[in-house]
Parts: structure tokens; C-alpha cells; sequence
């Protein structure tokens, strides 16, 4: 049998900076990353 996949719309929080958010308003959030291809992915 295949095992499931999980739906990459389903994402979690990786990393979170607690004190920031503690200390500061933060209006807005964004999100960033980096695709790899070719040679750079194993």
C-alpha cells in the first residue's frame, strides 16, 4: 500500500520567536523560502 501524503496547503509552524511576540505588536506576518532543483536537492 502507498502511504499517505500530507497535504502541503497543511502547513506548520517551524520556528517562533516567543519574546518578539511578547514584547511587540505584530501587525502582519509573512512567509519566505527558497526552491531547490537540479543538483541541489538529494
Amino acid at each position: 500500500m502507498t502511504k499517505n501524503k500530507k497535504d502541503p496547503s497543511e502547513s506548520k509552524t517551524v520556528a517562533q520567536n516567543r519574546k518578539a511576540r511578547f514584547n511587540y505588536f505584530i501587525e502582519d506576518t509573512l512567509e519566505a523560502g527558497i526552491v531547490l532543483s537540479g543538483t541541489e536537492v538529494k
